[in-house]
Formats: C-alpha cells, sequence, structure tokens
C-alpha cells in the first residue's frame, strides 16, 4: 500500500503526541515499522492494586523523529500542497541538502 506524505507526517505525529496502543494501531503504522520509522516499547503498568495486563505502544525511532522534522520542513515550503499528495519515499538525507 502506498501513503502520502501527508498521512506519513500525521502518522509520525499521532505516534509522538499519543499513547497509541499497538494492538489499536492504525495500518498506516505498519508501513513506519517496516520503514524502521516506529518501534513498540512496553508501558510500564499502573500501580493500582490488581493485576494489569502490559501494554506495547508505537514510539518514534531515532529516525522517525528526524523525518517528522524533514516532513515538517517539507509541510512550511510553498510546494506543500503538491508534496502532501504524492506517495511518501523516505529521504535519509534532508530535502533541502543541494549535491556541489
Amino acid at each position: 500500500m502506498t501513503y502520502s506524505n501527508e498521512a506519513v507526517l500525521e502518522a509520525l505525529r499521532r505516534a509522538q503526541l499519543r499513547q497509541v496502543p499497538w494492538v489499536k494501531r492504525p495500518l498506516v503504522f505498519e508501513f513506519l515499522r517496516t520503514q524502521g520509522l516506529l518501534e513498540t516499547v512496553r508501558q510500564r503498568t499502573a500501580a493500582a492494586p490488581g493485576y494489569h495486563s502490559p501494554v506495547d505502544i508505537a514510539v518514534l525511532t531515532d529516525s522517525g523523529k528526524s523525518e517528522i522534522e524533514r516532513l515538517e520542513r517539507d509541510e512550511r515550503a510553498l510546494h506543500w500542497d503538491d508534496l502532501r499528495v504524492l506517495g511518501y519515499t523516505r529521504h535519509d538525507e534532508p530535502a533541502s541538502v543541494i549535491a556541489p
């Protein structure tokens, strides 16, 4: 499945700002994990009496943090309206880098 730049940016933001249980993840999270942008971590259980089963949540990797910064830079660019609908392609270097 192909995701747009806008869909990837929104999913990365969702993982960054909320504790999304992996079992309730949107499909785009699976794609982001294969790209190395998300991983799962075990959330600590509540300190309340009784048994609370552990929950795996989605979190950004270091690559995911870099990628959200790049996409947010692109979002502020004048050509975002064109970029946001394009199919997402991971860039390991910032888009603003120009080769000599």
